[in-house]
């Protein structure tokens, strides 16, 4: 059983920062595991560098991107969208999906995910995206 909710500020500094690819392409993902705080969701904040992205995965739930800054290419299942600053993604429960920083400059987001922990499941390499 999950611990209560109650409330909390969590400064940044003190969100996981993941060693992904796109910390790797030189952007920057931090990680908040609801179940530490009694959630039953849990959140990324991410600064993708244009050209960069996960690999094609998916997730037992569904997942919610909330841009912020800058714009992106996502591929969910057999479609693509195209989204900006202010414009929200969502992706159902066990979907395929990945996205790109498209823009100018670095994309800026929040996704928000419907478990208290992570799980994820990659594509192979062999597969089609």
């Amino acid at each position: 059983m999950a611990p209560e909710t109650r409330p909390a500020h969590v400064p940044s500094s003190q969100l996981e920062l993941l060693d992904i690819e796109v910390t790797r392409a030189g952007g920057g993902v931090r990680y908040l595991e609801g179940e530490r705080y009694g959630l039953a969701t849990s959140a990324y904040h991410s600064q993708v560098p244009v050209g960069a992205g996960p690999p094609p995965h998916r997730h037992p739930y569904a997942e919610v991107f909330v841009l912020h800054d800058g714009q992106g290419r996502y591929r969910v299942g057999d479609e693509t969208f195209d989204a900006v600053a202010g414009d929200v993604v969502i992706v159902p429960a066990n979907a395929w999906h990945s996205f790109t920083s498209s823009g100018d400059g670095p994309l800026r987001q929040t996704a928000i995910h419907e478990a208290p922990r992570h799980a994820m499941e990659r594509r192979s390499e062999a597969s089609d995206t």
